[in-house]
């Protein structure tokens, strides 16, 4: 039974994984609000059954295999960090942006809409609050305010990544929120 188990676990991997995979390409050959379930499932070669089985919409598929994404990046790049600041998060998400502009440049460039940047701004909240929640000491409601008006912030730096006119690296990006930040969270770390 474990072995089936297992089996049945890689395969959902997979059709997720092609599945992102798929909604990404499309993204960055052309406009998301273009973009039909149909178009996606014809890319990844997988049956409408089996897309609804995994996610509501193409908007589900974006936040969830996103955040997944960006999730598996973060556990990444901890384990390869010696010790973990309270902003590491935000310094990965940065790199990813750089490293991958045009994923960031159809998320949040000129011509994504209001429902990519409320995506985006959403997932990158979901990971810098699961990331901080243990560094950071404060009031629930605190935090939440702190969390929200953080993911604004590294989505404008994200944009700015990825499409700036001129880019901003991934390394200047961190240091603004360093300096900027960094010394209001320094006294609120674990």
């Amino acid at each position: 039974m474990p072995e089936e188990q297992d089996s049945a676990d890689r395969r959902v991997r997979r059709t997720r994984a092609s599945l992102h995979r798929a909604l990404i390409e499309l993204m960055v050959e052309g406009a998301y609000d273009r973009i039909t379930v149909r178009d996606i499932l014809e890319r990844a070669d997988v049956g409408r059954s089996t897309f609804y089985t995994h996610y509501r919409d193409k908007d589900d598929l974006l936040l969830r295999s996103s955040t997944d994404y960006l999730r598996a990046a973060m556990t990444a790049a901890e384990t390869d960090a010696d010790v973990p600041e309270p902003l590491a998060p935000v310094r990965t998400l940065f790199e990813l942006a750089a490293g991958h502009p045009e994923i960031y440049r159809a998320l949040l460039g000129r011509k994504s809409g209001t429902v990519l940047l409320r995506t985006t701004r959403v997932m990158v909240a979901q990971i810098l609050a699961e990331r901080l929640r243990d560094r950071l000491t404060m009031p629930e409601d605190e935090f939440a305010t702190t969390v929200t008006f953080l993911s604004w912030g590294v989505v404008g730096l994200l944009g700015a990544i990825a499409e700036g006119h001129p880019p901003l690296s991934a390394g200047e990006a961190y240091q603004q929120v360093v300096r900027l930040i960094g010394p209001g969270l320094a006294g609120r770390s674990g």
